[in-house]
Parts: structure tokens; C-alpha cells; sequence
């Protein structure tokens, strides 16, 4: 037998009931929600595959039928690339390492070109395949061509950063990645490079000595490069600056107080990865010399340019390599340290041998044979005057078989555009200088890639001892006590002495040996 109140509480519904009831509702509901939402998108997706196919098919009939017969009649013999960049009508676009050409011409094409807001289609001339350009992105991927679609697509976040930056790999070079403790060789095909704020992965490239370099030249992706071969067979190291327009923020012209700075990547026609276009007119500036001193606008930095009188090419430039390290004479070697200064040595490490008089004092200026070399844990070139440092500059390029490239020496703008980008936030707002040097009295040079503790280490008075340890960092001793411990570039703890607060930046920037760039200086002193 059971009472009243006992009865309503089998018949009702409890509180606790109707919440879960009603959670439960929601969360089916959101689930309905969402599936209905990927059955849109999948749709989306559909379309833009069915679009893609319908404009590549109306390239296919449009070259295979009435352009190549009109090419046919006319007395100018046409190439195939020629054929499609007029089929294309509009205007060039550089993209990954290609150029290509806006389709405009839809008369000739047959067809209206479906509208994915600004986006636009180009072709390629050389294949005739078919590109939305800035993509259509689906679960996490974008797509801009068929050969996208067959892929898998690329990954949203990286494709939409890198669309507008090119890097030129030259013949000749390798391009590699660091695996954590090698180099290994770069799939080019790949996203070998990374230039985002979170990654600073700038690209790399190694060249080699002649004598094996058809060897490496054939060697596959993802072949390690080691130790050994590293310091045998490289000769040279490269990064890349892609091409950028920058804004300084604050402290504009502020005496020695370093500015904000801020970047965008764009492409050789000036536009950024959502089509926005930067000008290459420097900007009008507010509150110059002071800390609120900026500028009100972006410039495209004038190192990439084809404006002769401020530095520029004769041409627009996707970007720029620039050498790795100081550069080091051929000459150079590494040897086992057997101390070639009056000071203990402990523990066996390689350092420079020296050459000349000591340290780097080549003083081999009739030497042709002598070239260039930019590599980690050597010395610097210092005993050369400006006229072989030009000349010698510029036949770098050869000597290193980089058949398709030009070098010289690095101009003060090429030099400003490394340290505007690593001052940014896609680089190492910090660089640490460089102070290790080896040798005494009025011969000495030092060793590149190196750097200490704190940003400005470094220790006038005289080494007494100098320990190798096992991880490649260097403690040296003093006279006056004072004990110093110094890192190689690939070491965890010397990758602050990197534009990127990595391996894959740019060393010696500050400090080092005397640096020398190509300006013109329009006063009357003599320095």
C-alpha cells in the first residue's frame, strides 16, 4: 500500500530528469546542427570540384580547337606557352616557383568563369593547368587545381601564409632541413620552409665542393648529411629573405633605440596572401625621432625592387639568399685544436687552423685559387682590402656551381632587410653578438657562428685555459679570473646568436669580424 505523496512522485517528472532531459535535446540538437553544416560544406566542395573541371575542360577545348588553328594561320610560329598566356588574357602572377596568368578571356574560353568572391583563376602556361589562387578551403585543407585534389590538399594555416612567397632555389644549391641533430636534404615538393611566427623556419641551402658535388647533386630527399661529410664537402650555407613590405611602429629614427617593426610577406606584384597591395613610395612619418615616431604606412623594402636608385635590381625579386655565416676564405680548414696559443688546452675539439700570418691574415690576395667560403666554426676573413672583397664576392656564384645565380657583396640595404625581418615577429628580436675570437695580440679573428652566455659576452684580457666539452661548448679562462663559456651554432644554447632564436637563421649579424656592405655615401669624410 502506498501513500498519495508516494504516488506523485512515481507519476511526475523530477527536476534532475528534466535537465538531463533537456541536455540531452541541446546535444542532439548541436550534433544535428553540425552534421547539417558538413553536408553544406561537403556540397561547397562539390561545386568547387565540379567548377574546377569545368573550367579546366573548357581550357582543354579552347587550346585543342580554335586557338591552335588561328595559331596555325598566322605567319609567327606560336609555342604552346604563348598559346595559353593569350588564351589566359590577363595579367602575371608569380606563385611557388611559377608564373602565372589570370584568365580574363572568357569569350575565347566559352564559358563564364564561376565568382568565389575575389578570388580569380590563372593558368599556367607551361602545363595549361587550371588555379583558383588563393584556394578553397575544405576540412582544414585548401585546394586551387586538380593535382591539389589528387594530393589531399595542404594544410589551411601554412598554404594561405606561404601563397605569396616564392623561394627560388638556384641550380646548384641543395636545399635541407635539420632533423634535430643532421642536415638532411630537402624534398623541394615539400614545406621544406616555414616562415610563421610559430615555426621561424627560414629556408635553407647547402653548396658543395666541386670535386663531389654531381655526387650530392643526385643524393634523394631525406638522405642525412653528416658530421664528417658537413665538414669535408660543404663549402657554402645560404638563407632565404622572401620578399616583404615593413612599417616601423615606434621610435622611428630615435637615435640608437630600436623601432617596432612590422612585416607582411607579398609576392613580386606587390600583394599580400588576401590580394592587398603595398606600395614601394616611402609612406609620410609622424612624431620622427621619438619614441611615438612611426611611419603611417607599409613600404615594400626597396632590397627586392627594380628601383635602381634606391638600391633596387633590374628586376623584381621574389627574395634574396644571403650567406649563413661570415665569410671564410677557402683556405681555411678544420684541424684538431693542438693549441696554437700559449694558453692549456683540455678536452680536443676543431677549430681554425691558421692560415698566413695567423687567424685568418691571409693576406693571399693574388691568390685565385682562393675563394669564398661561408661555413659554421671557422675564421673569418679578415686580411683582404675592399677591392677582393668585390671581386671575389662576385665570383662566389661560380665557384660554389650555382649556374643560374649572380653574387656579390651584401649591399646596406640587403643588410637592413635581414635585420628588419629578424627584429619582427617572425624573427629573434635578440640576437646575441658574437665575441668568441681566436688568437692574441694584434692577430686574431674570430670563429664563426659562435656566442656566449649574455648578449654582448665577450673578454679583453688574456685566455690562459680553454676547455672542450662534449656538447660543443667551449669555457675559456682568463688571466684576470673571469671564466667564459661560448657555444657553436648548433648548439641549443648558440642558436641565440641566430636571427631566428634557432638553427634555421642567419649568424654573425652583430659583432664578429669587421663587416663590411656596399653603400654610397654622399659627404665628404674620408670613413
Amino acid at each position: 500500500m502506498t501513500t498519495k505523496g508516494e504516488k506523485m512522485k512515481q507519476k511526475g517528472i523530477s527536476l534532475i530528469a528534466l535537465i538531463i532531459t533537456i541536455i540531452v535535446i541541446i546535444i542532439l540538437a548541436a550534433i544535428s546542427i553540425f552534421s547539417v553544416g558538413k553536408v553544406v560544406e561537403k556540397s561547397r566542395y562539390a561545386k568547387f570540384c565540379a567548377d574546377l573541371d569545368a573550367v579546366q575542360e573548357a581550357v582543354n577545348q579552347a587550346y585543342g580547337t580554335a586557338v591552335l588553328e588561328e595559331a596555325k594561320k598566322t605567319e609567327e610560329q606560336k609555342n604552346s606557352q604563348q598559346i595559353y598566356r593569350e588564351l589566359a588574357g590577363g595579367e602575371e602572377m608569380s606563385y611557388r616557383e611559377k608564373i602565372l596568368y589570370q584568365m580574363t578571356n572568357e569569350e575565347k574560353l566559352g564559358i563564364k568563369l564561376p565568382t568565389y568572391g575575389s578570388n580569380k583563376w590563372y593558368l599556367d602556361p607551361e602545363t595549361g593547368d587550371v588555379y583558383l589562387l588563393y584556394g578553397f578551403e575544405y576540412e582544414g585543407k585548401v585546394y586551387r587545381s586538380k593535382t591539389d585534389i589528387q594530393g589531399g590538399g595542404k594544410e589551411s594555416d601554412y598554404a594561405k601564409f606561404h601563397d605569396v612567397i616564392v623561394v627560388d632555389v638556384p641550380a646548384g644549391a641543395i636545399p635541407v632541413e635539420h632533423n634535430g641533430t643532421n642536415w638532411v636534404i630537402a624534398d623541394k615538393n615539400s614545406d621544406w620552409y616555414d616562415y610563421r611566427e610559430d615555426a621561424k623556419k627560414w629556408a635553407n641551402v647547402i653548396t658543395i665542393d666541386n670535386d663531389v658535388r654531381s655526387t650530392y647533386l643526385s643524393k634523394p630527399a631525406g638522405t642525412v648529411i653528416t658530421d664528417e661529410e658537413f665538414e669535408n664537402d660543404v663549402i657554402g650555407m645560404f638563407v632565404y629573405i622572401p620578399r616583404y613590405a615593413y612599417k616601423i611602429t615606434s621610435n622611428l629614427h630615435n637615435g640608437g633605440t630600436a623601432g617596432n617593426i612590422d612585416i607582411v610577406f607579398i609576392n613580386k606584384q606587390n600583394r599580400d596572401n588576401e590580394g592587398k597591395e603595398y606600395k614601394e613610395e616611402y609612406p609620410e612619418t609622424t612624431g620622427t625621432g621619438t619614441a611615438t615616431g612611426s611611419m603611417n604606412d607599409f613600404v615594400v623594402h626597396p632590397a627586392f625592387t627594380d628601383n635602381l636608385n634606391n638600391g633596387g635590381w633590374s628586376k623584381d625579386l621574389n627574395g634574396i639568399w644571403v650567406s649563413k655565416f661570415e665569410a671564410s676564405s677557402s683556405e681555411t680548414k678544420l684541424e684538431d685544436d693542438g693549441s696554437t696559443e700559449s694558453v692549456t688546452v683540455i678536452g680536443k675539439g676543431k677549430i681554425s687552423t691558421n692560415i698566413g700570418a695567423q687567424y685568418g691574415w691571409s693576406g693571399n690576395s693574388n691568390n685565385t685559387s682562393e675563394y669564398v667560403t661561408i661555413r659554421p666554426n671557422v675564421a673569418s676573413w679578415r686580411m683582404i682590402d675592399i677591392t677582393d672583397i668585390v671581386s671575389k664576392s662576385r665570383e662566389m656564384a661560380k665557384k660554389h656551381g650555382l649556374t643560374n645565380s649572380t653574387s656579390h657583396q651584401m649591399k646596406n640595404n640587403e643588410w637592413g632587410a635581414v635585420a628588419y625581418l629578424a627584429h619582427s615577429k617572425y624573427g629573434n628580436m635578440s640576437v646575441y653578438n658574437n665575441s668568441y675570437y681566436e688568437g692574441e695580440g694584434g692577430y686574431y679573428t674570430n670563429i664563426t657562428g659562435m656566442s656566449g652566455d649574455t648578449q654582448n659576452d665577450g673578454n679583453s684580457s688574456i685566455k690562459v685555459e680553454k676547455t672542450y666539452n662534449s656538447d660543443g661548448s667551449i669555457i675559456i679562462k682568463y688571466n684576470n679570473n673571469a671564466s667564459k663559456v661560448f657555444y657553436p651554432y648548433n648548439h641549443t644554447s648558440g642558436y641565440r646568436g641566430s636571427t631566428t632564436n634557432n638553427i634555421y637563421g642567419i649568424y654573425d649579424l652583430p659583432g664578429g669580424a669587421w663587416e663590411f656592405v656596399a653603400a654610397y655615401v654622399t659627404n665628404s669624410s674620408g670613413t
